[in-house]
């Protein structure tokens, strides 16, 4: 191997997810559960933001929907990380999964500022707006990314 993603791709858990008939789809379902709660947190979330669910309290939606996106997160990027070392040189090659993770790094401070507002207004309501469109493109580049 000579060069560190390459050393990846090496790797003997990288190995066993390549040739293994049940450890690549069982990680791969198990990204897709952490996809599922975070992105629908974020949409839950984003949707109060909007204003639908005004009844609600904000502060509890958060809080609960707080502790499900960074399980769902965590998850995903755990998982995803498993599955980026079975392929990692095709992937850093590869301007859709550049572009993802570009997305998903402006998407995460895009939900710190907008979670550390005190106030729901137009630019509040625009920026839960871009979340949402933000993190289901996420999703589509993701599955775009098995077949490009």
């Amino acid at each position: 191997m000579s060069s560190p993603i390459m050393a990846l791709e090496g790797l003997w858990l990288a190995q066993a997810m390549k040739y293994s008939t049940w450890l690549y789809p069982t990680v791969e379902t198990m990204h897709i559960w952490g996809i599922g709660m975070l992105f629908g947190s974020v949409v839950i979330m984003d949707l109060r933001v909007l204003g639908f669910g005004s009844k609600l309290s904000m502060s509890d939606l958060s809080r609960l929907g707080i502790l499900a996106a960074f399980v769902g997160f965590g998850l995903a990027v755990l998982t995803g990380s498993l599955l980026f070392i079975t392929q990692a040189s095709e992937l850093i090659g590869s301007r859709l999964f550049i572009l993802k993770m570009c997305l998903i790094f402006l998407l995460l401070a895009n939900a710190m500022i907008l979670r550390m507002r005190t106030v729901t207004n137009g630019i509040s309501k625009l920026q839960a707006l871009l979340s949402l469109a933000g993190w289901a493109s996420v999703i589509g580049m993701g599955r775009w990314l098995a077949y490009i």
